[in-house]
């Protein structure tokens, strides 16, 4: 779909008001009048203006799509990350497209909680990690921006992988996930900026 084809207002962000990425993403969704949907589950520390806890079917929903993306992703002790982990899969069924922030890591890397990366294919570090896995599972179109290589990716279902963008990619549905580590660097921010400044300013 063209995203001329409707306004910045008709478009929602679908994220998780956490600090970092999903800030960033917020902040910006503002500045162009596109509306966020922010999802949490049963927390008092999430009081963003745009806080939307989510049904108790979606909740546990996640928590199977949490386990089926980690039988991919191989981690250990997620059930203790469980409410905010399940939480993610709000944000990706209720997207089209998927707009991450963070690191692309692949089999035998040290992921930043220090163990070895069990994933056979690439896949991205820390909790955005199952948003990401959640997405791909779900033939979604999926975009990373890489702090470490400063590029952004897309997810090839041909090849198994994540590709190298020569352009920063655009909003294109109606419904996208705004999402990334809590770790954002100044390059990971100027990332999203870029996305808006590409979508509604080229």
């Amino acid at each position: 779909m063209d995203i001329f084809k409707f306004q910045p207002n008709e478009i929602t962000c679908h994220s998780g008001g956490a600090a970092g990425a999903d800030t960033i993403w917020e902040l910006f969704c503002l500045v162009y009048n596109i509306k966020v949907k922010a999802y949490s589950h049963k927390t008092k520390s999430h009081k963003g203006s745009n806080k939307v806890e989510i049904s108790e079917d979606d909740y546990n929903e996640g928590i199977e799509k949490i386990k089926k993306a980690n039988k991919l992703l191989g981690r250990k002790n997620i059930d203790k990350y469980m409410d905010l982990l399940a939480r993610n899969w709000a944000q990706v069924k209720y997207s089209e497209e998927i707009f991450a922030i963070g690191n692309i890591v692949k089999e035998g890397d040290i992921s930043k909680s220090g163990y070895p990366v069990k994933s056979k294919s690439p896949s991205v570090d820390g909790g955005t990690g199952y948003a990401v896995q959640m997405g791909i599972l779900s033939g979604k179109t999926v975009y990373v921006f890489d702090q470490k290589k400063l590029n952004w990716y897309k997810w090839s279902y041909i090849l198994d992988d994540f590709i190298k963008l020569k352009d920063v990619p655009k909003i294109q549905t109606k419904n996208f996930a705004g999402i990334g580590t809590r770790e954002l660097s100044k390059e990971g921010e100027k990332a999203i900026e870029d996305v808006f400044l590409n979508t509604f300013e080229k």
